[in-house]
């Protein structure tokens, strides 16, 4: 029997070490104002009309998408463009408004103008950070199988965290104040419940507005957050 040569024995080992490519996944994007959602086999869908359309984002499933439409400009006094929530089937190309603007004097419960669209990871609900005080936005959480949106906590939502004990949880970052006699204010993340009844600022991030201290937290644990 030939013993395999060094050549061959090189080959084998190159050959065991190439990394297999990923297989390809769902993807969203927008186009001159458009959604258009393309398959793991590269068919592209456009799954909206007329332009004005923004932010998609993928829900679990591979085939949902959430989106924003920009449906006029400020109402008198107000900051921010009237916006709607829209949902996309990728698989049939059918897309709704899933809710659209409502004002309220009670900025807890304004929800005019609204944008960074994410989903929960069951896909059941999608969270949005909504205009609300001067100084600070509100994360509203919205069914999917409803319609109805409800206030969750001040400030922006930035990410949900995917592995690990606070799975599902919400990134959060608020405007807070120092209290007195200290003067100022900052913006810490916090981890957030997705009913609001838990939260905890992440560590460290009362001192540098959240990003570095959030990535080093998320390292720390082995947890992942998007």
């Amino acid at each position: 029997m030939r013993r395999p040569t060094l050549k061959l024995l090189l080959a084998c080992l190159v050959g065991a070490a190439t990394p297999v490519a990923a297989a390809p996944t769902a993807h969203v994007a927008e186009r001159a104002g458009n959604i258009v959602y393309t398959d793991a086999g590269g068919a592209n869908r456009t799954l909206t009309s007329g332009g004005g359309f923004t932010e998609p984002v993928l829900a679990p499933d591979g085939r949902t998408v959430a989106f924003i439409h920009v449906d006029g400009p400020p109402p008198e006094g107000g900051d921010g463009n009237l916006t709607s929530l829209w949902i996309g089937d990728g698989a049939t190309g059918q897309s709704h408004r899933l809710i659209g603007p409502h004002p309220a004097t009670d900025v807890k419960q304004n929800f005019d103008s609204f944008d960074g669209p994410k989903f929960s990871l069951d896909g059941g609900f999608v969270y949005v950070s909504a205009l609300a005080w001067a100084t600070s936005p509100a994360v509203h959480q919205v069914s999917l199988a409803t319609g109805e949106e409800h206030f969750v906590i001040d400030g922006a939502v930035m990410s949900l965290i995917r592995t690990g004990q606070y799975r599902g949880y919400l990134l959060v970052q608020r405007h807070m104040y120092y209290a007195a006699p200290k003067e100022g204010s900052y913006n810490p993340v916090y981890v957030v419940r997705p009913d609001a009844k838990q939260s905890f600022i992440v560590p460290g991030s009362d001192k540098d507005d959240g990003a570095r201290s959030v990535d080093a937290w998320l390292k720390a644990h082995g947890w992942q957050a998007w």
